[in-house]
C-alpha cells in the first residue's frame, strides 16, 4: 500500500522541566533529538517537515502552556497535505517500521498506537481543527489527546514495537536510551568505568 501525501510535525514546544534542559537539543549519536526527528520525517517520505517550538523561526503555540494539543492546533494551518503525522521529539527510538501501521490503517480520521496518544496520524479536517480549537478555548477543558482522538474517531492500533516507543522525559530515561544504543564494547567500557 502506498502512503498518502502527508506532512510531519515534530513537537518540541514543551518546557522540558523534568529533564532540566531542552530535550530537543539533547545529543544522541552526535545528533540532536530535533534533528533526529526531522530526519525520520524525511526518511518516511513526508512532503514537508514542520517543527512546533516556541522560539522565533518555528511554529509557535497560539495558546500558551496548553501542551501538545496547542502545538498541533498551531501547526495545522501550515500543513499543505491532507494528512499530518505528529512525532514527539522525546521518542528518539522511533523508526519507519514502527510507524508503518499508522499508514496501513484504513481509518478515515487517522490512527495512533494504543496507550500512546503520540505519535499520531491525523487527517486534516475542519472537525479536527474545530475540536482542538474548542478544547483550547475552554479553560476548564481537559486537554487530553486521548479524549480528543476518541471523540474524532481515530483508531487505536496494537503496540507491536514497544522498543521504539520509549520516552525520555528525565535524565534517567534518557540515560537508559543512550545505553541501549551503545555498541557492545562501549557497554563493557561503561560498566568498567562504573565499577572503578
Amino acid at each position: 500500500m502506498t502512503k498518502p501525501a502527508f506532512s510531519v510535525l515534530v513537537l518540541c514546544g514543551g518546557k522540558s522541566s523534568r529533564m532540566g534542559r531542552d530535550k530537543a537539543l539533547l545529543q544522541l549519536d552526535g545528533e540532536t533529538l530535533l534533528a533526529r526527528s526531522k530526519r525520520l520525517g524525511e526518511a518516511l517520505g513526508a512532503q514537508q517537515v514542520l517543527v512546533s517550538r516556541n522560539e522565533p523561526g518555528f511554529i509557535q503555540d497560539l495558546v500558551h502552556d496548553a501542551g501538545p494539543m496547542a502545538g498541533i492546533a498551531a501547526a495545522l494551518p501550515h500543513c499543505h497535505t491532507d494528512w499530518l503525522l505528529v512525532l514527539p521529539v522525546d521518542m528518539p527510538l522511533l523508526t519507519s517500521a514502527a510507524l508503518e501501521p499508522l499508514f496501513l490503517s484504513s481509518c478515515p480520521a487517522g490512527s495512533f498506537i494504543e496507550c500512546f496518544p503520540l505519535p499520531v496520524l491525523l487527517r486534516k479536517t475542519a472537525e479536527l481543527q474545530q475540536t482542538l480549537a474548542a478544547t483550547l478555548s475552554d479553560p476548564t477543558a481537559k486537554r487530553s489527546l486521548h479524549q480528543a482522538w476518541g471523540k474524532l474517531g481515530l483508531r487505536p492500533l496494537p503496540l507491536l514495537a514497544p522498543f521504539a516507543f520509549q520516552n525520555c522525559n528525565d535524565p534517567t530515561s534518557f540515560a537508559s536510551i543512550q545505553a541501549l544504543l551503545l555498541p557492545d564494547d562501549a557497554h563493557q567500557q561503561s560498566a568498567a568505568q562504573i565499577c572503578s
